[in-house]
């Protein structure tokens, strides 16, 4: 069997919260990430799905190795990211790049768009030559744009044409992995649709392995490979893209699904019941996490946390009642 590209390995980030109570013995602590764990092999995309808050984008950053870990492992190439001295983590960055949500923000106003696209090679220590300026061209040129935008500034483009630019500054030092951290969900749905196609037509020209981030099931669908849902720092159900989206088997995945809108106006959906609103991740509650909201819950579920375990071939599941649960008609 062929090792994956990337693997995580229950990996945990906690951040303790500044206390104005002086006698407190500990610090509150949000747990953003909670024990996660998947997989991601060469050419593939994982698309990583769940509200705002559940930690899909802190992960993002743990595989980046932006912030540190609590606890876990991220192997890259078999290679673990968390205890890798600073020296080849910084040469493997050539090879783990980043498209981040914001096409206005992520661009250095003071840059020309060559400038932008070449900084993760200038990082490296190569040169501005006219031979590197000249590659900048031909990346523009294969995103969408054209040589004479080099000399330009972010301000001069449209927010697509900003990805654009980012998605070139992205794929310049050739890498194997790039993150899309909600990579569309700040462009209008025209352009998303373009960007999400450029995306696609990149990884099959160069093989790239893709962990897309996003809220947005429909975007998700047509761009990833397998499916990891998130909420409240743990991955409740994983599988092939075809398996989750048809077949769910937790209750807060089918809630989640149940919640696209449909693209026919007489087409009706059947609404899967999910009460109250999401715990706070200061204190999320014992057992499963979605036990509260949950309305299949039982006594096991506020006193034991469901592993992930298979129910079928390559689906997972954490919840102890996964097999009994059908999936909702609509």
């Amino acid at each position: 069997m062929t090792a994956p590209l990337l693997a995580v390995d229950g990996l945990v980030k906690h951040f303790a919260l500044s206390s104005e109570n002086w006698f407190r013995r500990e610090r509150p602590t949000v747990r953003a990430v909670d024990g996660v764990s998947f997989t991601l092999g060469a050419g593939e995309t994982l698309g990583l799905v769940g509200e705002s808050g559940c930690g899909k984008s802190t992960i993002g950053k743990l595989v980046l190795q932006l912030i540190p870990a609590t606890a876990g492992a991220v192997r890259f190439e078999g290679r673990d990211l968390v205890d890798i001295p600073a020296a080849e983590l910084r040469r493997l960055r050539r090879e783990i790049q980043v498209v981040f949500q914001d096409p206005q923000g992520s661009l250095n106003p003071r840059m020309s768009v060559a400038e932008i696209v070449l900084e993760p090679l200038v990082a490296q220590g190569e040169k501005l030559t006219p031979a590197l300026r000249e590659y900048a061209g031909d990346l523009l040129e294969r995103v969408g744009l054209t040589r004479a935008h080099a000399t330009r500034h972010p301000h001069e483009f449209s927010g697509g044409q900003r990805q654009r630019i980012g998605i070139a500054r992205a794929i310049a030092p050739k890498p194997k992995l790039i993150i899309c951290d909600e990579a569309v969900s700040a462009l209008d749905v025209s352009i998303q649709a373009q960007v999400i196609n450029l995306l696609m037509d990149l990884q099959d020209e160069m093989g790239l392995s893709y962990l897309f981030i996003g809220h947005d099931l429909a975007v998700v669908r047509h761009v990833a490979d397998r499916l990891a849902v998130m909420y409240l720092g743990r991955i409740v159900e994983t599988g092939p893209k075809h398996t989750v989206y048809t077949a769910p088997r937790h209750p807060y995945t089918q809630a989640l699904l149940a919640s696209v809108p449909v693209s026919h106006p007489r087409q009706r959906r059947a609404r899967v019941g999910v009460r109250g609103e999401i715990p706070s991740p200061l204190a999320p509650p014992p057992g499963c996490h979605f036990h509260p909201r949950c309305p299949f819950a039982q006594d096991i579920c506020r006193n034991e946390a469901p592993p992930l375990r298979e129910i079928a071939a390559d689906h997972r599941v954490s919840c102890h009642f996964a097999e009994t649960i059908v999936p909702a008609k609509g």
